[in-house]
């Protein structure tokens, strides 16, 4: 049984991608052959001696690809940058870095944490889709905003498993280029929203354990879904299977931080620390987070108020957060074709 996998990051991540990958090989290690492929951006070769000391240390291949060239096309057809660095795009454009001898590829973002068995994505049936995904737990009104109704899926991007064949049969890159030359380059999550709007009825549904959201850690099933509804979301009984067992944690900004920051209440956290101490950067110290006055007070509300009570301020949060990314993606739209 083999597995190749794909990670894509810059080296303010590294550390969090070499504890992502140590949770991998920890968890996997009945694989006859793990292959990873690192998708970096100006990593510091301090960083890449330890993510090839990992490599060696569990006997298994990490491959860097060289990404130079298809920056510079990216460049060429005037795809945004997120955050100033083009690595959120550089995974829809996999077919011209990768050859054919890659068929099924798994793609785990850096804030993720491998807890168990990957066995079932190298066997689970796939059918005609190119990808697979878990559906994202927190996007309600912003799927509407783009396009799909109530009913339509719209996914998380932090884990995706790619049919190679079936997505370069679809020619999905080029659909993806052509979409942000004509249509709409700016979106508040760049690379989860042009995925879902661009293959759009092409993404199979993976269960929630293979991305489990810390939403879900930190409320109850019961308050979730009485918050957010089931706008064609998981049934209640799968979230509660998923949190018995979880085997991908992807653990995104909760409450304006994320496991790495000195302090921080995110779900996650203890899960992170386990692995991080097992990696080759168990010598990472937490920082504070950046967190501005509004994200301070959520912080300080999470800490009082009850979680079910909680939960509503905390939808209110993000749905004003990405109203106001939407807003201005949309102005940088506006300014693009000025």
């Amino acid at each position: 049984m083999r597995i190749d996998v794909l990670y894509q990051f810059n080296e303010k991540y590294a550390p969090y991608a070499g504890t992502s990958i140590v949770s991998l090989f920890e968890n996997n290690r009945h694989f006859e052959a793990i292959r990873i492929f690192i998708l970096g951006e100006e990593l510091s070769q301090d960083s890449i001696e330890r993510l090839q000391e990992t490599g060696r240390k569990y006997d298994r291949e990490i491959v860097f690809v060289d990404t130079t060239a298809l920056i510079e096309k990216m460049q060429a057809l005037h795809m945004p940058t997120y955050r100033g660095s083009y690595a959120a795009n550089i995974r829809l454009f996999l077919p011209e870095l990768l050859d054919d001898s890659v068929d099924r590829l798994l793609y785990l973002d850096s804030d993720t944490i491998v807890d168990g068995c990957l066995d079932e994505l190298t066997e689970i049936s796939m059918g005609d889709y190119p990808a697979a995904m878990v559906l994202d737990s927190l996007v309600r009104r912003h799927k509407i905003r783009l396009g799909f109704s109530k009913e339509e899926p719209y996914f998380n991007s932090g884990v995706i498993l790619f049919q190679m064949e079936r997505w370069r049969q679809e020619r999905c890159s080029e659909k993806i280029a052509e979409h942000v030359k004509t249509v709409r380059a700016h979106y508040p999550s760049p690379d989860q929203d042009l995925l879902n709007v661009v293959c759009r009825g092409r993404i199979m549904t993976l269960p929630p354990k293979y991305n489990f959201q810390p939403i879900h850690l930190a409320f109850s099933a019961e308050s979730y879904f009485r918050c957010f509804g089931k706008w064609d979301y998981y049934k209640p009984e799968e979230i509660a299977n998923g949190q018995k067992s979880p085997v991908v944690y992807h653990f995104f900004r909760f409450v304006g931080e994320f496991p790495w920051h000195k302090d921080n209440l995110h779900p996650d956290n203890d899960i992170f620390d386990q692995y991080l101490a097992k990696s080759a950067f168990s010598d990472y110290v937490k920082m504070p987070s950046e967190a501005g006055v509004i994200l301070r007070i959520e912080k300080l509300l999470y800490r009082l108020l009850p979680r079910a009570v909680f939960i509503y301020l905390f939808r209110a949060a993000y749905e004003w957060f990405i109203y106001r990314a939407n807003k201005d993606s949309e102005r940088e739209k506006i300014n693009g074709l000025m």
